[in-house]
Parts: structure tokens; C-alpha cells; sequence
């Protein structure tokens, strides 16, 4: 038996529940064994219920698209006038500020008329957030940190770098020469 949550092979060995894979093996299944009298128009629902998991109100869904489960019709619509519509340009100066804290927003908006709620200010920042400046450090330049000694031929030197405490704690720079040999 086949159940929704089960996973169905398909090409490739890619794996994954399909509905219309489901109801199509139940179908297959229930039809082999009835025989040549099977009429997928005139399925008990309770019957393929019981085999796919899916429920009834599911399957008479599915059944009058001929058992293909398609998506539904306002997938991926979106309205053409929300509660931030109005207010967009007050949230896009502050995100241009670098303000994205989303409470600050939501009150700025609320002292301008904002209806709406918190959430659609956070859905909104986090969906803008190419508005926000990139963060910039100001560093003092320090100049060269490193200074080049250079030695005559045939002459070696050693540097040490530490820390003595006498009194208090003092850097301490050794260059100590080295014997050259044949």
C-alpha cells in the first residue's frame, strides 16, 4: 500500500512525495483489481482514501482536474496595494540612513499614520535591505609598521623583541651581530 507521506521513485533516483504520483499507483493498483470494470470517474473516495492517506475532500479536489494535483489558482499573486503602500518612501529614507531597527521604523511610521503592524515592517526591511549603506570604518593611517635595516656584505644581524620590567613594564629592542663563517 501507498501512502502520502511515503516517499515514490522516480527517474534519475531523485525521491519525493508527489500527489499525483500517489493517487496514480493507488489508482494503478485498484484497477488491476477490479479488473476491465475499473472507471477512475466512478472511484470510491473512502476507498482511495484508505490507501493514499490523502483525504476525501483532497481527492475530490484532485479528482475533478482528472487526479492531477495542480497548484493553487493565486499562487504566487501579490497585492497591488498594501498597508505600507503609502509609507514605503518614509521606511526607504530611514533604510538609506542605515536605520534598520525594526521598532524604530514602525514608530516612525505610526507618528505619520501607519495602520498596519510590526511584521510587515520587518518583512519589509529584510526584503530592502540592498537600501542600507555598507558599514565603514574610519582608521587613522599608522604608516609603515616595519623598518628595513640593511647589512653590509658578510655581516649577519640578530634582532630580538621583548619586554623588560624594571620599574614598569618597558619594550626592549636587541640587535646582537653575528659571526660570519667561511
Amino acid at each position: 500500500m501507498m501512502y502520502a507521506n511515503a516517499s515514490v521513485e522516480i527517474t534519475m533516483g531523485e525521491k519525493h512525495n508527489d500527489l499525483t504520483e500517489i493517487i496514480a499507483h493507488a489508482l494503478d493498483e485498484m484497477k488491476r483489481e477490479k479488473g476491465g470494470k475499473f472507471n477512475p470517474d466512478k472511484v470510491n473516495l473512502a476507498e482511495l482514501e484508505r490507501r493514499t492517506g490523502i483525504s476525501r475532500a483532497k481527492l475530490r479536489r484532485i479528482k475533478k482536474s482528472g487526479f492531477i494535483d495542480l497548484p493553487h489558482a493565486l499562487t504566487g499573486r501579490k497585492a497591488e496595494h498594501t498597508l505600507l503602500t503609502g509609507f514605503s518612501g518614509i521606511i526607504d529614507e530611514l533604510l538609506r540612513k542605515g536605520i534598520t531597527n525594526s521598532a524604530v521604523c514602525y514608530d516612525r511610521l505610526k507618528e505619520n499614520g501607519f495602520q498596519g503592524g510590526l511584521t510587515i515592517v520587518k518583512d519589509y526591511i529584510s526584503k530592502h535591505k540592498e537600501l542600507v549603506p555598507p558599514k565603514r570604518q574610519l582608521v587613522v593611517s599608522q604608516g609603515s609598521r616595519s623598518q628595513r635595516y640593511n647589512t653590509a656584505p658578510e655581516e649577519s644581524y640578530q634582532m630580538d623583541w621583548g619586554f623588560v620590567e624594571v620599574e614598569k613594564k618597558i619594550p626592549l629592542v636587541t640587535l646582537i651581530k653575528l659571526p660570519v663563517l667561511p
